[in-house]
């Protein structure tokens, strides 16, 4: 009887090791079929602070914004009291360096970067499935040129519309002043995209920082345009009917366009 028991134990045991072979041979081919790359894992999701292309952004605006404060203060602090002086022309004695001239290129040039940056985070917050089909350096450079070309095209047609209505002296005055108020907004931005970026800033509270920009923005343009141009109360529906058409209806316009551009992008990635 013992006997009997030990070879059947004897057995099981066999059994059990040429079933053990068997399995790891199976586990072994099926590792071998399998991409030497691994299981893939799940996607990281996506933050602004780990993207290389707005990580250089920043830098590049850091180091122009430092190089003007650095160097341009007097600049700029020139441009503020001209801005709040009203004068009915402009004197020859306003001559401006090369060296200002750079100034007022870098900060506008930053004002342009940081105003398509903020586009391009309400875009991502709002809009996810552009991001997920649109590269996101394409959908950034995208936004900084479509803010420089509105920039561009509404200069223009502010030359052209003070042309006819208005004398050459108040038209360049206006335009000096639209420019600091560009400026301006660049350098009001700079913290707060930096409080997007790194600071991972609720989308919710990013579009009240940047509307109060807007705001205030727009009330230094109509301040300027009033004295500028309409000094004079008889002249308030003039004045609405220019601010109206050279300012709210060309926002209204470039954000349709904006939407429309992105349904473009989608239907072509």
């Amino acid at each position: 009887m013992n006997e009997v028991c030990r070879i059947g134990w004897m057995d099981m045991v066999r059994l059990q090791q040429e079933n053990q072979i068997k399995k790891d041979s199976l586990l072994i081919a099926q590792i071998q079929q399998t991409d030497s790359r691994g299981k893939e894992g799940d996607a990281l999701p996506y933050l602004l602070s780990m993207d290389a292309p707005i990580t250089v952004i920043m830098y590049c605006c850091f180091f122009l914004l430092a190089y003007v404060l650095g160097n341009g203060k007097r600049h700029l602090l020139q441009r503020f009291k001209n801005f709040f002086h009203t004068k009915e022309r402009s004197s020859l004695f306003d001559d401006r360096s090369g060296s200002d001239m750079r100034y007022t290129a870098a900060l506008l040039l930053v004002s342009c970067i940081l105003s398509g940056f903020c586009v391009y985070d309400y875009y991502s917050d709002c809009s996810p499935q552009l991001f997920q089909t649109v590269p996101h350096s394409i959908l950034l450079s995208v936004y900084i040129l479509s803010v420089i070309l509105f920039l561009m095209v509404k200069r223009l047609l502010y030359q052209f519309i003070n042309w006819i209505f208005f004398y050459r002296q108040k038209s360049t005055l206006w335009l000096e002043a639209y420019s600091d108020v560009i400026i301006w907004t660049g350098l009001l931005l700079f913290p707060i995209v930096l409080l997007i970026v790194y600071f991972d800033l609720m989308p919710h509270w990013a579009v009240i920082f940047v509307g109060c920009v807007f705001l205030i923005m727009k009330s230094l343009l109509l301040y300027k345009c009033i004295k500028n141009f309409f000094s004079h109360l008889y002249g308030l529906l003039h004045l609405i009917v220019y601010f109206c058409a050279l300012e709210i209806v060309p926002d209204l316009l470039v954000w349709k366009g904006l939407s429309y551009m992105n349904d473009v992008l989608i239907l072509n990635f």
